[in-house]
Order: C-alpha cells, then structure tokens, then sequence
C-alpha cells in the first residue's frame, strides 16, 4: 500500500488532470467560432496537452510539500491534543457498553494553523506557481524572477 503522501500526490494529480480537462471543455464551448457558416456556433472539442502537462509537473512538486508543511503544522499545533485531560471529555454510553470518549477541538491550534497555512503556505505556493509554470513555458530565469518580483 502506498504511503500517505504518495496517495495524496495521485489523488492531487488526478484532480489537476480532470479540472484542466474540464477548464478546457468549457473554454471551447463557449468561445464563439470564427466561421458563420458553420453549423454549430461553438468550437469544436479540442484539448491541448501542454498546460495539462504544465499543472500536473506543477501538481508533483508542490504536493509533497504542502503535505509535509500540513504535517509539521498538525504535529506542532494537534487540533485534537492527546495527552491533553482536558481536551478529552467522557461519556458513559446508556446501552453499557462502555466508555465513549469525545476529543475536544484545540479551537486556537486550529486557527494558528489556518493563519500559518494562509500566509505562509499560500505565499509558497504562489511563488512556486509564478517560478515553475513559467519556466516551463520556456521563461528564462530572470523573466521568471521578474514576474514573482512584479507580482509581489
């Protein structure tokens, strides 16, 4: 069975894959074609490989990382603390079955780390995004570094 982060990367990939198809259907659908005699006003199905490509080299390199930034962000700041007595609250079931224990949401870990992932990890991702897709359109590396230092 394949780790976590392997499982993750697929599914990420997939889900690139299928949102660029589909991001191109509809592009074609709705633009206009260019010739009037034709007998559908819409273009027809055509897909082009090179930006799917594109994102889904983008998908395997920025994957991995967000998975691990998104695990040192869960093991330094648990949402649900384990050894926590007071992050832990007990229930007795009626039916006698047991003891059902409820962990409590760490409500200010949760917003570290959505504050952490909303800065930090959205500034990483937005200058990986500005550096690797225009590298592979064929950017040099100083107009990809233009570009990051223009958008930021």
């Amino acid at each position: 069975m394949p780790s976590p982060l392997v499982t993750a990367t697929i599914q990420a990939c997939l889900l690139n894959i299928t949102s660029s198809i589909l991001a191109q259907l509809l592009t074609s659908y709705r633009t206009p074609t260019p010739f009037p005699s034709s007998s559908s006003h819409y273009n027809p199905l055509s897909l082009d490989p090179t930006p799917i490509i594109h994102f889904l080299i983008y998908t395997l390199l920025s994957t991995p990382v967000n998975f691990l930034f998104q695990q040192f962000l869960e093991s330094a700041l648990p949402a649900y603390p384990i050894n926590d007595p007071k992050a832990t609250k007990v229930k007795i079931d009626d039916g006698g079955k047991g003891v059902i224990v409820e962990k409590k949401l760490n409500v200010r870990n949760t917003v570290l780390k959505v504050l952490a992932d909303q800065t930090v990890a959205a500034g990483m991702n937005t200058v990986g995004f500005l550096g690797v897709i225009p590298a592979l359109r064929g950017a040099s590396m100083w107009q990809v570094w233009e570009g990051i230092k223009l958008v930021s």
